[in-house]
């Protein structure tokens, strides 16, 4: 064996088919994947401990890195599903986590997880080092969904609950996703290549002198933000929206766009899975935006910094960090008209798009994904000095990812 073994405790939904593991929605797995390949094979293994279930059809998206490990935790439906469970459910997983942790170095978890106290006590039982790694928060989330007021309360309740517990059974090392990012100190779980990394002086900024080309990323679900974007239409007359995503909120939202008259100016471009794709959808645009009122550090601001796009965000969570270092145009409330007068900045002389796009091109290359890995590698060596880091390296392992 040459380096050490991470066993990481994520809540993401994963599926089964045909002997191999997808993920259901995150990109997360395309990052872990990234720390198998730092310079000096100073991870050895990755043990992605997470929900699996059977696929009810072909996956959408493409099946996980073969080098990962896979060891299925319980699926479960959400906070509340796991709630109503969850005594079962943590006793399925103590022994599945326990053997997980026999052979792991160090244990990852991931927060908001509802794993997270269990998994940090079986560490600790096996005097493993353990991190946090703080990608959200379920709290927020809560309450920036539209709720009657009473389950509004009860969800926040939840979630601060869950995200008390997350932020404890992390452990004294911790990793905020994203805070201290401009300063350099940060980290982010990046999905950006060098190759994808576009020279902003090497096409026409906007598209058209007549046109305004909007594009949006994420899961079309309330709490995102989108019914905003759809909003502001009618106050950009000149503007076109495309939104890259799927999800529950869509019919309401299509529904919503042809009542205010905007539906001819929205294309819906539902899940891209293919990566290539979704990024040549981006750069095609003239602006991002970005109107989810709860966010940890979404990665879908860095991709389209990398094709030099403007970012029209609302400066929530990490992400008040680049607002206030002038790389995005901060949405300065959740109103149409905030959002509108935020568009129009770059083209009325408020600010100037061409070093907005410059300065967020150069900061998407400082945080690519084999950046970021490295990065986490080396706050990994700091931490825990005393693990086998240094060995030779070994030729990745074939065969089935649906655990050994």
């Amino acid at each position: 064996m040459s380096g050490i073994r991470l066993a990481v405790i994520d809540d993401n939904p994963y599926v089964a088919w045909n002997d191999r593991v997808h993920p259901a929605s995150s990109t997360f797995d395309i990052f872990l994947a990234a720390l198998l390949d730092v310079p000096g094979d100073q991870i050895d293994e990755i043990i992605l401990c997470a929900p699996v279930r059977p696929a009810q059809g072909p996956p959408t998206r493409p099946p996980i890195d073969d080098r990962l490990r896979v060891v299925a935790t319980t699926p479960f439906d959400g906070i509340a599903g796991y709630l109503r469970s969850v005594p079962s459910i943590v006793r399925r997983n103590a022994s599945i986590l326990r053997d997980a942790f026999s052979v792991a170095d160090v244990v990852w978890i991931r927060v908001p997880s509802s794993n997270a106290a269990l998994a940090a006590w079986l560490a600790r039982a096996g005097h493993l080092p353990r991190f946090g790694f703080v990608t959200g928060s379920a709290r927020s989330v809560a309450a920036s969904q539209r709720r009657a007021p009473a389950n509004r309360a009860a969800a926040v309740a939840v979630g601060a609950i869950y995200d008390g517990i997350g932020r404890l059974t992390g452990g004294r090392h911790r990793i905020v996703v994203g805070r201290d990012i401009v300063s350099g100190r940060g980290i982010v779980s990046s999905l950006i290549e060098d190759r994808e990394i576009l020279d902003p002086g090497a096409r026409q900024w906007p598209n058209s002198a007549d046109r305004i080309e909007l594009v949006w990323s994420g899961r079309v679900a309330p709490g995102k933000g989108l019914e905003l974007v759809i909003a502001a239409l009618p106050g950009l007359p000149t503007a076109t929206l495309s939104v890259l995503g799927e999800g529950p909120q869509m019919p309401a939202l299509v529904s919503a766009a042809q009542r205010l008259g905007v539906d001819a100016r929205i294309t819906w471009h539902g899940h891209v899975a293919d990566r290539n794709r979704y990024m040549a959808l981006l750069a095609a645009a003239d602006l991002f935006v970005l109107s989810s009122g709860s966010e940890g550090f979404p990665k879908v601001v860095l991709d389209a910094m990398a094709v030099g796009l403007p970012v029209i965000a609302r400066p929530v969570g990490t992400l008040a960090e680049l607002a206030a270092a002038g790389l995005i145009v901060p949405i300065h409330a959740k109103v149409p008209f905030e959002l509108t007068d935020a568009v129009w900045r770059p083209f009325d002389g408020r600010v100037d798009p061409q070093a907005l796009r410059a300065s967020g091109t150069a900061f998407a290359r400082r945080h690519t994904r084999s950046a970021e890995a490295a990065r986490l590698v080396d706050r990994l060596r700091s931490w825990f000095p005393d693990l086998p880091w240094a060995a030779p390296s070994h030729p990745s392992r074939p065969g089935s990812n649906l655990g050994r």
